[in-house]
């Protein structure tokens, strides 16, 4: 969508017939005022050009018209006279750049504003899994336990940022566990997406090894972003996905990031699969099949 500037318009004005210079036919020609409008968001303010063209109807040939060929032509019985614009000086020209300038600055602090509004977190149950944490107060959650795997997804109202916490139960170290869900959020009008995911970093989840990994890509022209991170409990894997799109976007969730993650706590001690199971080793590496009782608990 055009934010501000200059918009051409076409305004059909009559037809005639005429001798075309292009096919050399005798045929119906349309008059056309070729308009250029300041526009700001949408709005045209005031004409700023025009030009009068003739448009042959058999071949499409675009032309300037002519004062003589104006004179030939009549439209209802009347003449079609040349296009008459009536200036509007540098003074018009001051006031309706104000105007688009004002326009800018009121739509530009009303974006800064929401972009920088801060996120307020409060205590959420996971509801498909034994944890708790802080999440953002205003954003919506659906814990969805009648799928395999179990997943409760968070998200603002504006559909740019969200996440989701995954019980997985298919994996046989946090490295296994990364590579099968590497992909879980990848949509169809992704682009950059890498097949695989990069090195991981070592890092903590509620308090646990996890593993972390971060990844740029786009799903039109802004930058997105997604930040996954693998981690275990009792012997069961967990994967958090964080999504962002655009710059703001990213800033926020990363912020959103760190405090899911630092204040997930689990309520219940687990019932782990039967082995193998998802479990970091004791010296804070994934291991191909530890036992369940290695993993640390909160």
């Amino acid at each position: 969508m055009l934010i501000a500037g200059l918009r051409h318009l076409d305004r059909v004005r009559g037809t005639g017939w005429l001798d075309c210079p292009n096919c050399s036919e005798h045929a119906a020609q349309d008059v056309i005022d070729d308009m250029t409008f300041v526009e700001a968001i949408g709005y045209r303010f005031a004409p700023v050009g025009r030009k009068r063209v003739l448009v042959c109807r058999r071949c499409g040939y675009r032309r300037p018209s002519t004062a003589d060929e104006l004179r030939k032509l009549e439209t209802g019985g009347a003449p079609i006279h040349r296009a008459v614009m009536a200036p509007i000086g540098l003074f018009g020209l001051a006031v309706i750049g104000a105007v688009i300038g004002m326009i800018w600055l009121v739509s530009k602090n009303e974006s800064n504003a929401l972009a920088n509004q801060k996120i307020n977190f409060t205590p959420q149950n996971a509801q498909a899994f034994p944890a708790t944490f802080q999440g953002p107060s205003a954003w919506n959650y659906d814990p969805q336990t009648d799928t395999d795997p179990h997943y409760i997804k968070a998200s603002d109202s504006g559909g740019r940022m969200y996440f989701v916490i995954r019980r997985v139960l298919d994996s046989t170290s946090l490295e296994d566990m990364l590579n099968k869900h590497f992909d879980d959020e990848v949509g169809i009008r992704t682009t950059g997406f890498p097949d695989h995911p990069p090195k991981p970093d070592q890092t903590k989840v509620a308090g646990l090894n996890a593993l972390h990994v971060r990844i740029e890509y786009s799903e039109g022209a802004e930058r997105d972003e997604q930040n996954i991170y693998c981690f275990a409990h009792n012997g069961v894997g967990y994967v958090i996905t964080y999504v962002a799109l655009g710059d703001q976007a990213i800033t926020d969730v990363r912020q959103v990031a760190t405090i899911v993650d630092d204040s997930l706590r689990f309520t219940a001690t687990e019932t782990p699969p039967p082995l193998p199971s998802p479990s970091p080793t004791v010296a804070g590496s994934p291991g191909a099949s530890p036992s369940p009782s290695s993993s640390p608990t909160p």
